[in-house]
């Protein structure tokens, strides 16, 4: 069955901002449209074209922006979402969970079957952060508008919308990754590293920072490469200097592709010091790279990581991510050990796999509106 399907997602992967949902979002459909027609409808950004064409996909981006009001890119794009969805053909429409509340309301749009992916999550955080009532408005959304479908990533938020909507089916599909990413040479590294965007909040940058100081107050030098771009950016490289880490920890700007995959062969570990995580993709390539993970013990990336093949720490708790860096760069050879163990459990992700599980639930979607 030839589908026509709409995906939304307010990320991009050309977005110098991206987070790793739109790489889900490209290396799913990518495959996928071998098969079926797919349109990405995605948020504009500075300097960005319209539309772009990868491969079979093509990318059409909506909104606009207003000078020194970053959310306009995004706030745009979703006021005219709605309107795109109901004037474009399609049997089916996936929507990505999307900031602030989650739900883009697309069901109002459209009469043909709509599948929400859980990759964004982080609303009982921003209520925290805000003060403003996030989780409790997205907890309003489905008892209003007909959502009955929905991809998650792990477990326990698999149980979240189990409770908030009961009558809907709920699949875990988890992210995957690259086959170029797995590597046959392993080496003892001479860094650690860590990769990601630079949300000094989310990503944990603070406390990544403490522990560096930590270690560097007891004598203990572990140089750290910190690889990625965001809005932290300034706030790290001025701590940098006021910590006196100038010698110790390096910024490497955002690093892709086969850049990426040789930082992560090359170093002795990764460290990610999320505060909150939906799945942890860079976890997940590090395993592949036969790295060692040092995280936070949290809720779903603690389903992807083991103390089997990880070092986890308790949240918060600077000292021992701290102490914790210092043993793994202090024996190689458990580094090595967790490593492999955590090579072949990385193996369960590749995209091929992930790509046709997501197809099996787009089918059964289509086929059972059908029926109705």
């Amino acid at each position: 069955m030839i589908m026509l399907i709409i995906h939304t997602d307010t990320d991009d992967t050309e977005n110098p901002l991206r987070g790793g949902q739109p790489v889900r979002t490209y290396e799913i459909n990518s495959r996928l449209s071998s098969r079926h027609q797919i349109k990405i409808l995605t948020a504009t950004y500075p300097h960005c074209s319209r539309k772009v064409l990868r491969g079979k996909l093509e990318y059409q981006r909506l909104g606009f922006g207003i000078p020194f009001f970053g959310l306009s890119y995004h706030l745009s794009f979703l006021a005219t979402l709605g309107f795109m969805v109901n004037r474009l053909p399609h049997d089916l429409v996936v929507e990505e969970f999307t900031p602030p509340f989650g739900f883009c309301m697309l069901p109002l749009w459209t009469k043909k079957p709509v599948v929400s992916i859980v990759q964004w999550f982080f609303f009982q955080d921003w209520e925290r952060r805000y003060k403003l009532p996030f989780e409790r408005m997205m907890r309003t959304i489905p008892s209003r508008v007909r959502y009955r479908d929905f991809i998650v990533q792990t477990d326990k938020m698999g149980d979240y919308f189990k409770d908030l909507v009961p009558a809907a089916h709920v699949w875990k599909v988890p992210c995957g990754i690259d086959d170029e990413a797995f590597s046959d040479t392993v080496c003892t590294g001479d860094y650690a590293l860590f990769v990601g965007r630079l949300d000094v909040h989310h990503k944990g940058l603070d406390y990544l920072l403490d522990a560096w100081q930590y270690l560097a107050n007891a004598q203990k030098i572990i140089p750290l490469r910190i690889a990625g771009a965001g809005p932290g950016d300034e706030y790290l490289r001025s701590q940098i200097i006021k910590r006196g880490l100038l010698n110790t920890v390096q910024l490497m700007g955002r690093i892709e592709g086969p850049e990426k995959h040789q930082l992560l062969q090359h170093c002795r570990f990764l460290v990610m010091p999320s505060r909150q995580e939906t799945f942890g993709i860079t976890a997940l390539e590090a395993m592949a790279a036969a790295k060692p993970v040092l995280a936070f013990d949290i809720d779903h990336l603690n389903e992807l990581l083991s103390p089997k093949w990880a070092v986890l720490a308790t949240l918060g708790n600077v000292s021992e991510l701290a102490e914790g860096a210092g043993d793994l760069w202090g024996d190689p050879g458990r580094c090595r050990v967790l490593g492999d163990i955590g090579r072949e459990e990385a193996k369960k992700y590749r995209w091929c796999e992930i790509a046709k599980m997501q197809e099996v639930i787009y089918q059964e979607v289509v086929g059972r509106t059908a029926l109705r």
